[in-house]
């Protein structure tokens, strides 16, 4: 495991703002860029990107970045047509590209392939512990240069079934003049928190006067508090038998009632977020002459976080009260929800957790190219990077009421939910004991090491041949220990415990103080402390690709057509470890696999006309598993014959991916582009059990003991994860850009994604729509821009979207999605003169909540507000 260190003087003059970055997906520069405050001119500069490529790309340029009204990379990325965003606190964390989502797209900095994690609530996917990319560790003021590659080409690494997401910082020999620097502070306020967030960015540059050697660094702080509150059930659930109900005339009637749904845990629930983002970028560029060129770059993030949890709840699930409440009163509708009930002697509890979340990202590189002749040319990178989430402190106080005699009632239609705790005193310590402690550190680890080489010959004035080879190194490492103690039976009063009121709703409780319960109770978490055996798992990746690709800029019937046709040859070596319990004996276990994937791909570009293009891209892709898939951990049963664990020999997913696009640049600075898009997916993977062989498992035979019935040669009930059936997704893309009476400009994109996956097997399908996909998805921006003032409100939308396939759906519901999002933003800026920039930004205005439902009768899950979210600034660039 590597570990880098940032010690640089430099941060005393460190910076941001917004390089400009002309630079090709293989790191190429295509033409020296002058920085300028036009929103504007980087909508044209992506547009010559968009027209130039071969391939179906999209880019964001540096004012884009810098001046769209965006807390961080995920949120400036969801502008793009095919792009949406899942959010974490308030703000983006994860992104999708035509349906796919984040465990199939790719992410590069500088070049090279990298992940980022971090933590997040439950509710929002908690921990990150796939090959999923956190956006929110990175402030967008760090890149010059957003590109989404959206079809793919030979020389463009494996592993993406949705997109190829290329992040770059700056270059300081595209700068205009030797020396520029630029400085941006703002001040943000959030009106549910209520708290004030400044955000700070630096940006130094120079050359010498010859242009042969520059250096850039960028530096970027920022602030975030925010308050997230609102209603939650934890699933709703038919399963438990409601024992008495007072309000029901008749044994026919609570039959009835046992026959719907009501929430597992109705609750209320106060998340503070406390959020610092640092980031430093630097760069040295060395030019000495026309045919030579060495780039050395470094980025650092870090983002650390604390998040508390404060929840009020009445149980009404298994192991809680429901054989002793009393229903006195309740709704059900023609779906069999029950929208609201009234009981008597419930059980109330109250929950107070505390995380501690750090991420620390890094990543080194070095790009030489040099041309050895008129026709042969060649460039060199290598590079490393880490990202470490470390969570050393999850730690949940628990208090119960005691003996409650008045009445609860909740009421969750599916536009809002409620909770009135009746007459009993929340607020009031001496009404609850103190039942339970849990502490859970957790930690995970991802590093790449990336080496590549290319050469590029020019066969003739029309025609190249490209090549290349390249090794990645992939390392993950994830670790959560537990420790639990009980202390229900000890009769501890909850007003022993440090404290204090929290509210939300008109409703006030009492809160423990997590840290004096964790010191004080510190021996017994001690002693009880232990691994978790699932979640101490290890995957280690090589990653061999060569590669050939042909490309050309000719005619066809007069017209001209760019294109490359190339085949890809990548082995993937894979060394999984994980903890296995062998008739109650906890094992460590490491299984190797090994498999290899040809890939061809085609890409055409005919200008059909001097201001239209027609693109055609036809390719084999693939994206390993999932992290989580891969683990041999789980449990050997010998007694029973069972076997159960994920699969370290599973194949990645496959697929053959279609593109068909014509874009009308119908004037300057405007564009009219509609897309077609298809990919059958050949395997999708889900979870079996079939009966096999020991030796069906892959696991090696010394693992058994000699106790047991079952040996090496007897039928075992085998249960892991499999490479299933598979699917199709398709779609279609429009993107609408025109400027109007010159000051005036409108950006309009929609996509579409139809998909269907079978997440069963061939004998037993069981099929729905994709995971995480949006059916349609809006985007649009008006802009005006004239002299010193510009203003520009931005529009995204999208639908509801799974966020489990149907065979996790629990407690007899039908399907578990996330109900789609409006989220409007603003931004308005003011030249005081060439050195001075005024802006204000407001964000989320219209206070989009956060709505996770359950069954396709829209039972509430989780219904949360982070509040809208306002900056004013002040910038200054020389």
């Amino acid at each position: 495991m590597k570990t880098f260190q940032f010690k640089p003087l430099a941060l005393a003059m460190t910076v941001i703002a917004v390089p400009a970055l002309a630079q090709s997906q293989s790191g190429e520069l295509l033409e020296e860029i002058e920085v300028t405050a036009s929103y504007r001119d980087s909508l044209s500069k992506a547009l010559d990107q968009k027209r130039d490529a071969v391939g179906s790309k999209d880019a964001i340029l540096a004012e884009d970045i810098a001046d769209f009204p965006d807390l961080n990379l995920a949120e400036s990325l969801q502008r793009i047509p095919g792009v949406a965003i899942t959010r974490d606190a308030g703000e983006g964390r994860n992104i999708s590209v035509r349906g796919l989502g984040a465990q199939f797209t790719r992410v590069r900095i500088n070049g090279l392939e990298a992940v980022s994690t971090t933590g997040g609530a439950d509710s929002s996917g908690g921990a990150n512990r796939s090959r999923s990319f956190d956006f929110n560790t990175f402030a967008s003021e760090l890149f010059s240069n957003l590109t989404v590659h959206k079809t793919s080409s030979a020389d463009l690494d494996e592993g993406s079934l949705g997109a190829t997401v290329d992040l770059n910082t700056g270059r300081p020999l595209d700068y205009a003049d030797n020396f520029t620097f630029a400085a941006n502070g703002q001040m943000g306020y959030n009106d549910q928190s209520e708290e004030i967030d400044p955000r700070t960015s630096f940006l130094v540059a120079g050359k010498n006067e010859a242009g042969t050697i520059g250096w850039l660094a960028t530096y970027s702080q920022s602030n975030r508090n925010t308050l997230e509150q609102g209603f939650s059930s934890v699933r709703w659930t038919a399963s438990e038998e409601i024992a008495n109900c007072s309000a029901c005339a008749d044994q026919g009637e609570l039959d009835a009632l046992n026959e719907g749904f009501f929430p597992r845990i109705p609750r209320y629930g106060k998340f503070t977020h406390e959020q610092e983002r640092q980031g430093f970028t630097g760069t040295l560029q060395f030019r000495p002459s026309d045919s030579t060129e060495i780039l050395v770059d470094y980025l650092t993030s870090r983002f650390d976080a604390t998040r508390e949890e404060e929840f009020v709840s009445v149980s009404l699930k298994d192991g809680g009260n429901y054989p002793e409440f009393d229903v006195t009163d309740y709704t059900i509708d023609g779906n069999g929800t029950i929208t609201s009930m009234t009981v008597d002697n419930y059980d109330l509890r109250v929950e107070h957790r505390y995380d501690e979340l750090e991420t620390q990202f890094d990543q080194f590189s070095i790009r030489a190219s040099h041309d050895f002749s008129d026709r042969l040319r060649g460039d060199m990178l290598w590079g490393a990077s880490e990202s470490s989430f470390d969570n050393p402190m999850q730690t949940t106080a628990i208090v119960d009421a005691i003996d409650v005699q008045d009445s609860f009632s909740y009421n969750a239609t599916t536009s809002k939910g409620s909770i009135d705790f009746g007459g009993f005193d929340t607020s009031n310590p001496d009404n609850f004991q103190f039942v339970e402690l849990r502490h859970r550190p957790q930690s995970v680890d991802n590093s790449f090491d990336t080496l590549a080489f290319n050469l590029e010959f020019d066969l003739n004035d029309q025609m190249s041949l490209k090549g290349g080879v390249s090794s990645k190194s992939f390392e993950f490492d994830v670790e959560e220990n537990r420790s639990g103690p009980k202390f229900g039976s000890d009769n501890i009063s909850a007003s022993t415990l440090k404290g204090g009121s929290t509210s939300m709703n008109g409703v006030t409780w009492f809160s423990p103080d997590v840290h004096s319960t964790l010191s004080t109770y510190s021996a017994q978490v001690a002693a009880g402390m232990a691994p978790r055996a699932q979640d101490i798992r290890n995957v280690k990746e090589d990653d061999t690709g060569v590669y050939l690709q042909l490309g050309w800029n000719a005619e066809l019937a007069g017209l001209p057509l760019r294109g490359n046709f190339g085949v890809r040859h990548v082995t993937t070596e894979v060394d999984s470890t994980g903890f296995t319990d062998l008739n109650d004996e906890l094992i460590q276990v490491s299984v190797d696999n090994e498999y290899t994937d040809t890939l061809p791909s085609l890409n055409l570009a005919l200008d059909v006309h001097e201001d239209m293009v027609v693109r055609f891209s036809a390719a084999d892709v693939m994206a390993r598993p999932e992290l989580g898939q891969l683990t041999p951990g789980g449990s050997i049963d010998q007694f029973n014959g069972t076997v159960s664990y994920g699969n370290p020999k599973l194949d990645p997913f496959r697929a053959r991916a279609f593109d068909l696009s014509y874009e009308w640049y119908f004037a300057d600075e405007a564009v009219f582009a509609a897309a077609y898009f298809y990919k059958d997916v050949d395997s999708f993977i889900t979870r079996t059990t079939d009966e096999g062989s020991w030796a069906d498992t892959g696991f090696d035979a010394s693992l058994l003991r000699d106790e047991g019935t079952y040996d090496e040669n007897s039928p075992w009930a085998i249960s892991r994860n499999v490479n299933g059936e598979g699917g199709e997704i398709s779609g279609i893309e429009l993107q609408y850009q025109q400027v109007f009476f010159d000051n005036f400009g409108l950006i309009l994109n929609y996509t579409y994604v139809d998909s269907e996956m079978n997440y069963g097997t061939k004998e037993d399908p069981l099929y729905d729509v994709l995971v995480g996909m949006s059916e349609n998805a809006y985007n649009a921006t008006v802009y005006y821009e004239k002299d010193d003032f510009s203003a520009r409100v931005s529009y995204a939308m999208r639908d509801d979207y799974l966020t489990q396939s149907p065979a996790g759906v629990r407690n007899g519901n039908d399907t578990e999605y996330t109900e789609g999002t409006a989220n409007i933003d603003f931004v308005a800026s003011y030249h005081l003169n060439d050195n001075w920039k005024l802006s204000f930004e407001g964000i989320n205005l219209t206070d989009e909540p956060n709505r996770q439902m359950i069954d396709s009768s829209g039972r509430i899950v989780v219904d949360h507000t982070y509040g809208r979210q306002y900056y004013v600034g002040a910038q200054y660039k020389f």
